[in-house]
């Protein structure tokens, strides 16, 4: 098939990668390559150009005249950015038609203008509900399918025209192999107030044990006031790393915690976690008692309770979760989270698309 990728326009799809999103795009793309297919990309300038055939690059916004730069309500510069990536996105599909579009961008255009489009839709829902994306659902043609990464974020989108295919997020064995383990708790994460990163620093005083954190600092103002302060006594933070480096951190880790303070849509930082056969120690909330299983980790209830209480919670399940046998983990991992499922799931997608939109043309031509 000849498929579109129509990817976020708020980073390049290039390593390493700014959060779960794009690291779910990129494992798409290699799959959809490796099955032999023909992948036109809409992505950013900076893209990675092994993940597809043609990059269609975004186009920057134009520069604007002094009188709109005047407008009282001229909206902020990223809005401008993704509503001119995705307006001329869309009109390059009209004009060069595909057998299948598979929209992973998060924005409304794709599924407000899919009516227009020659291509059947597929779109991946990966986060909660948003205004935005609900408009374009609303307008949206009656023959879009929708996958989300999770049951519990499906269980969100009660506001969808048809029924969303659950494809849980998958991982490349080989990009996470199997480690050792070691003495130290790992934390892998974008900064942020929702994925909880001072909560897993307080959880890991709490078990006496160092914590390495892994991941960019998205949230510059949250790194600074809650969690720089708290750096250092056999905390450290590492930066944003490759997979191959994040891989060996993870690895060489005795547990890994997941902190979300949110309904996490899936929990991808726990699946690669489990890949290295490193036990998960995670908050059971969102799509994450979906990734991790009794084989693989432990589940913190929330419960409402306190953030203190949370932490001692989390401190006294890490014994528990670094008694898993790590290849037990491993296995767990590649039974259920493997790339090469979540590739052949989307295929299955793709193919009822297609033939649904064929059987609508000849009912139109009938």
């Amino acid at each position: 098939m000849r498929i579109a990728v129509i990817a976020t326009t708020r980073n390049p799809l290039a390593e390493p990668y700014p959060g779960g999103q794009e690291a779910q795009t990129a494992a798409v793309l290699r799959g959809l390559r490796r099955a032999g297919h023909t992948v036109r990309l809409y992505a950013r300038e900076g893209t990675d150009l092994a993940l597809c055939d043609e990059l269609a690059a975004y186009p920057v916004p134009p520069v604007l005249s002094r009188i709109s730069e005047l407008d009282l309500h001229l909206p902020e510069p990223d809005f401008l950015r993704d509503e001119t990536a995705m307006a001329w996105a869309m009109a390059d599909l009209a004009r060069r038609p595909v057998d299948l579009v598979h929209n992973q961008s998060l924005h409304h255009l794709p599924l407000a203008m899919s009516a227009a489009l020659p291509s059947p839709v597929v779109t991946t829902l990966h986060c909660p509900p948003f205004p935005w994306m609900e408009v374009g659902v609303a307008l949206a043609a009656p023959s879009v399918r929708y996958v989300c990464v999770s049951a519990a974020s499906a269980a969100q989108w009660s506001m969808l025209q048809s029924r969303p295919r659950v494809v849980h997020n998958g991982i490349d064995p080989a990009a996470f192999p199997l480690g050792d383990g070691g003495d130290a708790l790992v934390w892998v994460g974008r900064i942020t107030p929702e994925k909880g990163t001072d909560l897993a620093i307080r959880a890991a005083r709490a078990a006496g044990l160092p914590l390495r954190l892994v991941g960019p600092t998205s949230d510059r103002r949250y790194f600074a006031s809650h969690v720089e302060p708290l750096l250092g006594d056999g905390v450290e933070h590492l930066g944003h790393l490759t997979n191959e480096a994040t891989a060996e951190v993870v690895g060489s880790s005795l547990a890994s915690l997941a902190t979300p303070r949110w309904e996490e849509p899936f929990g991808l930082v726990a699946a690669e976690a489990m890949m290295c056969g490193t036990p998960v120690v995670a908050l059971s909330r969102g799509g994450l008692p979906e990734v991790v299983s009794r084989s693989s980790g432990v589940l913190v209830p929330d419960l409402g309770r306190a953030e203190a209480a949370l932490a001692d919670a989390l401190a006294e399940a890490v014994p528990q979760a670094a008694a898993l046998d790590r290849r037990a983990v491993r296995a767990d991992a590649e039974a259920r989270l493997g790339e090469d499922r979540m590739v052949a799931e989307y295929l299955e997608v793709f193919a009822d698309a297609v033939e649904g939109q064929a059987s609508l043309s000849s009912i139109r031509v009938g």
